[in-house]
């Protein structure tokens, strides 16, 4: 599981399943919220110059070339493009067990 670590000791982490992957926020091992997604969408989405995915406690703003990472509508964190698109690579290469 590919992961890239945030601000406040938050994680954001990309577990492949079958057809999707799963976007979670973790603090240490506990999951705080988690959201589900095709991989296509995911990157349609880092191609966008700005924009927004996802409805609901996780959500995930594009500006400027960075992804805002906002749970229950407040800003955690913010992540460059870059890291955000080879977490996806990475995390499409692995073998779903």
């Amino acid at each position: 599981m590919e992961s890239i670590a945030l601000d406040h000791g938050l994680k954001l982490s990309f577990e492949k399943l079958p057809h999707t992957i799963r976007l979670i926020i973790l603090m240490g091992d506990e999951e705080l919220v988690c959201r589900k997604a095709r991989l296509s969408t995911l990157f349609s989405f880092a191609e966008i110059d700005e924009g927004h995915l996802f409805k609901g406690r996780l959500r995930l703003f594009k500006f400027d070339g960075a992804i805002g990472i906002h749970i229950k509508d407040e800003l955690i964190s913010i992540v460059s493009n870059e890291s955000f698109q080879q977490a996806l690579i990475k995390s499409q290469l692995t073998r779903v067990s």
